[in-house]
């Protein structure tokens, strides 16, 4: 019966009972969250938030623990699960074709066009997780938006989740999760140069915060 509920109850109201819901997942859990940087996020307008993802747990930490209205920006693949598809089309998060090109062409007019009209979007710029730890290449889309837009770009780095929620397990174990908020990016021009240079800009700052966290942890 919830996703017949959710799909009748407002956007806001859906968008309070999801992120409730995720923050009790995590108590449950035992996972401790911890937010560095909100400040970051104050008066910073329509955004794009790029963040690293480790775990099936990432998108629940950002929705537990990231206070600012945002929507996603998922992979259509997601529609596939009933309940993650009624919170998407109630909620109003994206989802983008990843194989079909022509769709994809598409989808990235859509997602810039939401940014331009003032929503703020989450993307995974990895696009997956693997079972080996690290960071994987960032793919162009989301860094693409935020210059047609003309909008920030503010690096969020997942510290924790894979070590709660390990690639091959789908039961969280306690542990710390941390999110950490960087100062936003603008994009430095319009041309293609500049995309790539912001993704690799945000990039960077995301892998000095996991490392950070890592050296940190190992003292």
């Amino acid at each position: 019966m919830l996703p017949p509920l959710l799909a009748l109850a407002p956007r806001r109201a859906v968008d309070r009972i999801v992120r409730g819901w995720c923050r009790c997942v995590l108590r449950a859990a035992g996972c401790r969250l911890r937010v560095e940087g909100l400040a970051h996020l104050a008066g910073a307008g329509p955004v794009v938030l790029a963040a690293n993802h480790a775990s099936y747990v990432d998108a629940l930490a950002l929705l537990a623990g990231i206070p600012v209205d945002f929507r996603f920006v998922a992979k259509r693949e997601l529609l596939r699960t009933p309940l993650v598809a009624a919170v998407i089309r109630s909620v109003g998060h994206l989802t983008v074709e990843r194989a079909d090109v022509s769709r994809s062409v598409a989808d990235a007019g859509r997602v810039a066009a939401a940014l331009r009209a003032g929503r703020s979007l989450l993307f995974f710029p990895e696009g997956t997780f693997r079972r080996p730890a690290g960071l994987l290449p960032f793919r162009l889309g989301a860094f693409k938006a935020a210059v047609e837009a003309a909008r920030p770009v503010i690096p969020v780095a997942i510290r924790g989740t894979r070590d709660v929620l390990p690639a091959d397990s789908w039961w969280p174990r306690p542990g710390p999760i941390t999110l950490v908020i960087g100062p936003p990016v603008p994009p430095g021009g319009d041309a293609w140069r500049d995309i790539v240079r912001l993704r690799d800009r945000v990039r960077e700052a995301i892998e000095w915060a996991l490392a950070a966290g890592a050296e940190a942890s190992a003292s």
